[in-house]
């Protein structure tokens, strides 16, 4: 038994099963972009030690990874440690759960939401971790030239607001569009990497006025297009993770 998504196969699962109605392109549709979806939904990746998923038919390779929001004060993540703990008392209660089972733990680290979700913290983790990654690009590519290389992102981040706080009128909050966020399109400008899949299951954004406000499940990112892109600028101050 193991923590759901904690396997690289589990996030092209992921990927794999999102619907087109829940498939976003940024900032537009390009041939790599669907050929690397086309080569999620058909199974054709295969996972090989680094990077982690080649597909020698589509001519790909997909190295995985996750980023959360969450800060950690000491290096520590109490949401993490609240996963583990979940799991131990889970097992402790002796049920007969097949190995390959898998848990999804929906866990409170007690922190203020502040200081469990933070988009402060969320820019920091994504840039170190996409750059941490970027630093083995040229290897990855030595390995099949002329291969098309993506970054595959679980992203386990709440959504965010950027309100005007007292000062605002109601619904004057701006949804967050973390894939349009120039914060983070300037990471993946970097990175060396041609397409980033970019999947966020747990983002969801409620209003009073409008209900829920949909957002994509998983985005696809044709890395050559952003230099046609006009990201969108927030405010790190204003912003608030839509988990209250």
């Amino acid at each position: 038994m193991k923590l759901t998504y904690k396997n690289e196969q589990d996030i092209v699962d992921l990927a794999s099963d999102t619907v087109d109605s829940a498939v976003c392109f940024y900032p537009a549709e390009s041939e790599l972009a669907h050929r690397l979806l086309a080569s999620l939904r058909s199974g054709g990746l295969n996972q090989r030690e680094r990077p982690d998923f080649e597909d020698l038919t589509s001519s790909l390779l997909l190295e995985a990874m996750t980023v959360d929001d969450h800060p950690r004060p000491g290096k520590k993540d109490k949401t993490r440690a609240r996963e583990g703990a979940v799991l131990r008392e889970i097992k402790q209660l002796g049920l007969k759960v097949h190995a390959d089972a898998t848990v999804t733990a929906s866990v409170s680290s007690g922190l203020a939401t502040d200081q469990d979700h933070n988009y402060r913290a969320y820019v920091e983790q994504f840039t170190r971790t996409i750059s941490d990654h970027a630093r083995k690009v040229d290897v990855y590519r030595k390995k099949r030239p002329g291969f098309d290389l993506g970054f595959l992102i679980f992203d386990e981040a709440t959504a965010y607001f950027e309100t005007l706080g007292a000062f605002g009128r109601p619904g004057t909050d701006r949804p967050h569009l973390w894939f349009a966020d120039s914060a983070f399109v300037e990471v993946m400008r970097q990175s060396g990497v041609d397409c980033f899949v970019w999947a966020t299951p747990y983002k969801r954004l409620q209003t009073a006025d409008t209900g829920e406000i949909p957002l994509p499940t998983l985005t696809l990112i044709d890395v050559a297009l952003l230099a046609q892109a006009t990201p969108h600028v927030y405010s790190a101050q204003r912003m608030v993770s839509a988990e209250v």
